[in-house]
Order: C-alpha cells, then structure tokens, then sequence
C-alpha cells in the first residue's frame, strides 16, 4: 500500500496563528491515499488569516509548479491596475495599444477567411469573449493547421526573440466576430503584450514590480533565480494504456525571454494563495493594497453580456484523455467574470454555493475563490493530461470538506 506523508503548515502571519479552519486531515488523507498521484500540496485560507496546507509526497507549499492558465488571473489583476491609472481602457479598441492587430482576420468553417467588422475591446480579451480560441478546442483551427486532435498537443513554442501579440504558434485567426460568444482561449496572451506595450515593461518585470513584489510571493515568475527554480517538482504523464504516470519533459524554454499572459509562470501554493486571498480580501492584503475594491467586485461578478453562458465546454480535449473526468470547473450554466468563471449552476455538485469563482491549470492545478465565505483554496498537482479524474475529484473533495467544515 502506497503511504503518504502529510506535512501540515500553519503559517504565522502579523501574530495570527489560527486560520479557524478544522477540516478533519484523516479526511483528507484518505482522499490522497486513494489516488495514484506521485504527490499533492491543497491549501486554503479564510479571509487574511494563516493558510493550512496539506502536502503529499515529495511536495510542500514552497514547491514550484508550472501553475499555466492559473497566470491568467494575475495578467486580470495587472490589466485592472492600469485601467485604475487611465492607461486601458475596457471598450475602446485594442488596435489604440496593438495596431498592427488590425492584420487579423476570421477564420470561417470552410477554412476561408474574412476580414472583422467588429472592435475587440479588453473587455473581450478578459471574459474570453474575443473570439480567440486555443488549437486544443477548436477544431476549426485544427485543420487550419493541419493537426488532429490527436497529434495535440504540439510544443506550439514561440522562437526567442520573436514578437507575437502573446500567441504562441501561427498568427492568430478569430473564429467569430468579437463579442458574439463566449470560447476559452489566447486572449488572456494578447492582453498581456497591451501590458507590456502601455506600462513600458516587460510581463515578468511588471507582475514582480507590481504584485509579487508587494505581496512577498518571492517565488513566482517567469524566470526564477537558481536556488528557487531547484525546486521545480517534475512532470509526468499518465500513460493512455497503463495508466501509470511516466515522466513527462516541460515545454517551458529556461530561460524564457517571450512572456505570455495566458500561461508559463511558475508559483508556489504559498505564493499563490496570497495572491487569491488578497483578491478574497478585497485587492488588499496585510496592508498592502494592489487593486481597488471596486475592480476587485468585477473579479467576483458576471461580466457576459445578459444570457451568454460558457456554452464551449473543454470535452474536445477531455474526451481522449487517460482518466479523464468530464466535469470541469465550469459548465455551462457558469458565467465568467474578469478573471474566472462564476458558479452559476443550481444543481452544481458537492458543495460549491452559486457565485463562487474558480480556475485551473492544465497540469491539474485548481483554485476556488469565495469572497462571501472567505475562502481562499489551491490544489497543486504537476501532471498531464488536463483535468485527470483522480486530480479533480481530490480537488472537488477537498473544497467540499472546506465548506463542510464552516458549516459545522
């Protein structure tokens, strides 16, 4: 029988030692032991008190993990500090920061293109309403490319030095006009470049200057230093046969030069979870403050257009994979705000109230964000395929022991 180690943290944080959290660890270690993942670290914090952490295997809360698409909360949080300086705004045209946007064209079905005759606004590019997609969940860009879904994925790698609007692979095509649906994608990598371009800074500069430095989360970046970057847990990959976990080489050029908005940081569940609870705790955090109350509210609020859901589920991408669970962290009956998707579905399983926000990464990392309750909560897995069965299901129970143990 597989034995896991737990290490249970309690951070001190200003002379708060208790984080009013009870979630019962045999509980919690039960559901670790039964999974085959190599290792875990799920975390959570109430309001701005201490974090507890559970650690599993050859990890703990200092670990580095490639986090993903779990930037794209943090390229939100910097676009919102330059729309509260004046320097964004949300519905002009991107093409006043990005002109040479101007070159992209749609992409229809029959593989044809036209030119748009709408504006993309950074309200579009936030609420993945632009009508970007990823090659992974759009088929039409597949064979665009000429890939199958099965060939995916493909190290779709920018080469140094070239400049890209944040894309990574061929220049990018909408597949519809902005604005008309809702389709996960690269927006949150073109939003970034607009950073870049305003603020004068490179990404990795910026987010270090203006939220990693002010939060203490001295362990996220783009590029970590030596002794950090030691500490980068290992990737595997579930084997479709066996189902056993192989290891599995990262994508991530070292040292990286080109910074994407969408993806590539690295974090630590310690690091992280500041950043959550200081959104959690309305943009401040020890009495630093990186955002406003008022841009934070738009983080935990729809921002579709009246109707629109998230009517483009992942299962493109989730059917083929190896112990896959078909639920995701969002349906559709969710909404999404300027950062994450809300919860929006009444008969939502487990626990999780409607209004909620939450995100992963494609390496089968997740957090749930609870302003009304407090909560702030990561699970830190380093694997792939996306959104492994065993992976969400802890992650799902977890939060449900969280939310059970508040009800008490």
């Amino acid at each position: 029988m597989r034995e896991a180690i737990l290490i249970f943290f309690v951070i001190t944080l200003n002379g708060c030692s208790d984080s009013e959290i009870r979630v019962d660890q045999n509980r919690v270690d039960n559901a670790f032991n039964r999974t085959s993942l190599p290792f875990a670290v799920l975390g959570v914090g109430l309001d701005a008190k201490s974090p507890v952490f559970y650690s599993y295997g050859e990890s703990n809360p200092d670990a580095v993990f490639e986090i993903a698409s779990m930037t794209k909360a943090i390229t939100s949080t910097a676009v919102m500090q330059l729309v509260e300086q004046g320097k964004i705004d949300l519905d002009i045209s991107i093409e006043s920061y990005l002109p040479e946007i101007n070159q992209i064209q749609i992409l229809n079905e029959d593989l044809t293109t036209r030119p748009r005759s709408k504006p993309i606004t950074m309200r579009h590019l936030l609420t993945h309403t632009s009508g970007f997609a990823y090659s992974f969940n759009s088929m039409r860009i597949m064979k665009d490319l000429g890939i199958s879904l099965g060939e995916w994925p493909q190290p779709e790698v920018v080469p140094e030095g070239v400049y890209d609007w944040g894309f990574n692979g061929p220049q990018p095509r909408q597949i519809f006009e902005a604005g008309d649906r809702w389709h996960y994608g690269r927006s949150l990598g073109i939003a970034g470049r607009i950073i870049e371009r305003v603020s004068g800074l490179d990404l990795d500069t910026y987010f270090k200057e203006n939220i990693f430095n002010p939060l203490g989360m001295n362990q996220s970046g783009y590029n970590l230093p030596e002794n950090i970057r030691m500490n980068l847990l290992p990737m595997s990959m579930r084997d479709a046969s066996s189902g056993e976990f192989v290891p599995m080489p990262s994508m991530r050029p070292i040292p990286m030069n080109n910074f994407y908005g969408g993806g590539d940081l690295l974090s630590t569940p310690r690091d992280y979870i500041r950043f959550l609870q200081c959104l959690v705790n309305g943009g401040e955090l020890e009495d630093v403050r990186i955002l406003s109350n008022n841009s934070v509210e738009l983080f935990f609020t729809n921002q579709l257009p009246e109707g629109m859901t998230l009517s483009h589920p992942l299962t493109e991408f989730i059917d083929r994979s190896p112990n896959a669970d078909q639920r995701t962290v969002f349906d559709d009956k969710d909404t999404h705000s300027f950062a994450w998707t809300i919860e929006a579905n009444p008969n939502e399983r487990g626990r999780r109230p409607q209004g909620v926000g939450a995100w992963s990464g494609i390496f089968n990392t997740y957090y749930t964000v609870d302003r009304d309750r407090g909560i702030a909560l990561v699970a830190f897995m380093q694997l792939f395929p996306f959104n492994d069965g065993e992976a969400y299901e802890l992650y799902r129970e977890f939060e449900d022991l969280v939310y059970e143990s508040l009800d008490k």
